[in-house]
């Protein structure tokens, strides 16, 4: 009785390392997956930021675009969260860069997303190294002993946390220089606004420059027609065809400046043209 105690206790031991390890290679299969995804996403970036010109940059930005969702996706079911958070900032930006105001809009949006696309690979390296590490150590012993080997572990690996301590700075680089062009597109915008308005309000005034002339003229024309008729100079007459209007679209191709010269260059021409043929009438 003594000796058959002990059997079903190990058998659950065995059974939960057993779950346990089937775990750990079910996770770092799906971390495969997900590494695989995020090596496409990447080289579709660097293609984007690589394009040597604008719609080949938004195609590959496109591209990336859709390796970086299916990518996603794949590092969710991995469990990697810091992956998860690159990936996730890399899409956001990614997908700036496939709509662009312009070359270099397109271009800065596309090297923030290869940025966090190189991070993501980094963070899968780690996640994938941590599920097949292994079980939890269950002696004092083997606790030491894991402490050890991570100390080895980060010590090993200097080079790569000082390369994230770069990537870290490179992204706060960015964020203000993305700050800056946020900044300067604003302040276009503004600017173009205002030119609108500006533009809008001198329109106001040809209008009413438009009308105001064309009434003067016609009035202008009749007495002269009245007088024309009265003197019997049918020549005079013929010359009065109201030439002066004008459609209303013709003033967006010009300013209110050459609106007023051209209805006062009218006006000269219509009194020539008359007095011209006056004096013809008066020589017969």
């Amino acid at each position: 009785m003594y000796l058959t105690q002990p059997i079903p206790t190990m058998r659950k031991f065995t059974l939960l390392f057993t779950l346990l390890i089937a775990s750990a290679v079910a996770v770092s299969a799906q971390c495969t997956s997900a590494y695989s995804a995020a090596s496409y996403a990447l080289a579709h970036t660097k293609r984007a930021l690589n394009a040597d010109n604008f719609d080949h940059q938004m195609l590959y930005a496109d591209r990336g675009v859709e390796a970086m969702e299916k990518a996603r996706v794949l590092i969710e079911d991995c469990g990697c969260q810091p992956a998860l958070n690159e990936m996730t900032q890399g899409l956001d930006n990614l997908v700036k860069a496939t709509d662009p105001a312009d070359w270099e809009a397109g271009r800065y949006y596309t090297k923030i997303a290869f940025e966090h696309a190189k991070a993501v690979m980094g963070a899968l390296d780690q996640c994938t190294m941590n599920t097949t590490a292994p079980a939890t150590p269950s002696s004092d012993y083997e606790l030491t002993a894991s402490a050890d080997s991570s100390t080895e572990y980060i010590a090993a690996n200097s080079d790569l946390i000082s390369e994230q301590e770069k990537l870290e700075a490179e992204r706060r680089r960015l964020e203000e220089e993305q700050r800056k062009l946020e900044e300067k597109i604003a302040r276009q915008r503004a600017l173009a606004e205002k030119a609108r308005m500006a533009r809008a309000r001198e329109l106001e005034e040809q209008l009413v420059v438009k009308q105001a002339a064309e009434v003067h003229l016609q009035a202008v024309e009749q007495s002269l027609r009245d007088l024309a008729e009265s003197l019997g100079c049918s020549k005079a007459i013929s010359v009065l065809n109201s030439s002066y209007k004008r459609n209303d679209g013709v003033l967006e191709n010009e300013s209110l400046e050459e609106t007023k010269a051209w209805y006062l260059q009218q006006t000269i021409r219509m009194q020539k043209d008359v007095a011209a043929a006056l004096g013809s009438c008066a020589q017969q």
